[in-house]
């Protein structure tokens, strides 16, 4: 009788039994082992994601305890050092050394990214340093005197002084997400104690722009001072600003209290600053990048306006002209930014099918693709504005505040021509997109509000060539390969492609 074998499992092979299946003879070909991955060979985007996680100060923070102080006064010196219960920031230091591009690359991202500020406080009482620092809430670094003192890449520097005191009792650095908690406790101690601004001098300086638009850096760091009111003298240095910006802003700071009509004003000349430079400069040259920066900066300031002093905004004893003021100022800006931004591209009517032309470089077509849209989007917002539009999808209030602190607006507040200028210039930025179909329905209804007033060659002009440019996408239409929002599409993956 056959002996039965037992089944035996597959683990229970042994390496010599495997071994012993393999053909005899040795093998010449030598497998060179794959290179370690390395930061610096991986793509910038990815890089980027690495240093966001390892050196922002926020996201390092998420779930840690509270940070407390303890502080010490130097007899000799008077200045106050602080102590912190923990590393207020624990960033990954590591990625700095790592090599010299990882290095700058790292270093360029945590001071971009963070916005640091460096406050120092000058004042005969050591204890009025102390109650500001602890007292408001803000997260910060001064255990390293010397370095705070010898750095040169923050973004900011903020000197109070109080009583035109010479005695530095401390300096503090931290990133520009606490700076409204100090501007809201400046901003109470001026309300409890309504002398209290008139003892100080506030002196504020950009140090680095980081390659930033001014109109952002400004509205980062710069227009919430606006909110203070009261001070005994105010000085910005004007390094990385727009010109008569920090007169401007100044002015607000040293008022004994929030004026609409003063602030109306200093905004308004802001736009008119807009204006200017999108018609002419000193040497008779249109500087649309500066008209742009100028408008960005009048819609923060309009914005912050309505955030920080809502109630006497609304209160105001002429309301429905401040009002009034308020919207048409807002369409302008808006208007104003489409145009400027447009016409920094208007050579690109030479290239039908420039957003896929290899005539331009990639960055070329990015910028212009990331501008046109931005173009489209200013003009939709001030056409929402000049029509009265219901819907709040391109509104730029809805955009930006709570709904109880929206303005009211009334489509009588502008004129037939001011609708159809708008419309005239969305018609622009669509031809600009070859969004032809758009652009002639943009024409058509700015030709029905032009009336008799002068200009209407130009519209009638721009209308005819967008419906040469829907003759000649008629073959495309008819088989599908051209549609309506096409240009739209396309430019919207352009300016989120990346070059890498």
């Amino acid at each position: 009788m056959a002996t039965t074998l037992q089944k035996r499992d597959s683990m229970e092979a042994s390496v010599e039994s495997l071994l012993s299946t393999k053909p005899s003879g040795t093998s010449t070909a030598v497998v060179p082992p794959e290179p370690a991955a390395q930061l610096s060979s991986l793509p910038p985007s990815i890089r980027n994601t690495i240093y966001k996680y390892a050196l922002d100060t926020e996201l390092v923070n998420s779930g840690l305890a509270n940070v407390s102080y303890s502080h010490a006064l130097n007899s000799a010196t008077g200045l106050l050092h602080f102590k912190a219960s923990r590393t207020p920031f624990p960033v990954n230091t590591g990625l700095f050394g790592v090599s010299k591009r990882i290095s700058e690359e790292a270093l360029d991202f945590f001071f971009a990214s963070n916005l640091f500020v460096r406050l120092s406080v000058f004042t005969a009482d050591a204890r009025h340093a102390k109650t500001m620092l602890v007292n408001s809430g803000i997260l910060f670094a001064g255990d390293s005197l010397s370095a705070l003192e010898s750095s040169t890449k923050h973004a900011l520097d903020v000197s109070l002084v109080e009583k035109e005191s010479s005695k530095k009792r401390a300096v503090v650095m931290f990133p520009a997400q606490y700076l409204p908690r100090l501007i809201n406790f400046l901003r109470e101690a001026g309300d409890v104690t309504k002398s209290w601004g008139r003892s100080w001098h506030l002196h504020l300086k950009l140090r680095n722009s980081y390659s930033f638009p001014i109109a952002r850096l400004q509205g980062d760091l710069l227009e919430p001072f606006r909110v203070l009111k009261d001070f005994a003298g105010v000085t910005i240095d004007t390094v990385h600003t727009l010109p008569h910006y920090s007169l401007g802003l100044s002015t607000c700071m040293t008022a004994a209290k929030f004026d609409t009509e003063e602030w109306l004003t200093l905004v308004t000349k802001l736009a008119d600053l807009s204006d200017a430079a999108r018609e002419t400069t000193v040497k008779g040259v249109a500087n649309y990048a500066l008209s742009v920066e100028y408008a960005q900066s009048v819609i923060v300031a309009l914005t912050y306006g309505f955030l920080t002093s809502a109630e006497a905004i609304h209160g105001s004893s002429h309301a429905e002209d401040t009002f009034k003021a308020i919207q048409r100022l807002r369409w302008r800006v808006e208007l104003g930014l489409g145009i400027a931004l447009s016409l920094e591209h208007r050579t690109l009517d030479t290239h039908k099918d420039w957003l896929v032309s290899t005539d331009l470089s990639f960055e070329q077509r990015k910028q212009a693709a990331r501008d046109l849209l931005l173009a489209e989007k200013g003009i939709s917002k001030a056409l929402s504005l000049a029509t009265d539009s219901p819907s709040p999808s391109e509104n730029p209030w809805f955009l930006t505040l709570p709904v109880e602190l929206i303005p009211p607006n009334k489509q009588s507040w502008f004129t037939e021509l001011e609708r159809a200028q708008t419309w005239y210039a969305l018609g622009i930025v669509h031809t600009s997109l070859s969004e032809y179909l758009f652009a002639a329905g943009a024409f058509e209804r700015a030709l029905g509000m032009w009336g008799s007033n002068e200009g209407i060659g130009k519209v009638e002009a721009a209308f005819e060539k967008a419906r040469l440019g829907i003759e000649s996408d008629r073959a495309g239409m008819f088989s599908g390969r051209i549609q309506p929002g096409m240009g739209l599409r396309g430019a919207v993956k352009i300016a989120r492609a990346r070059g890498d």
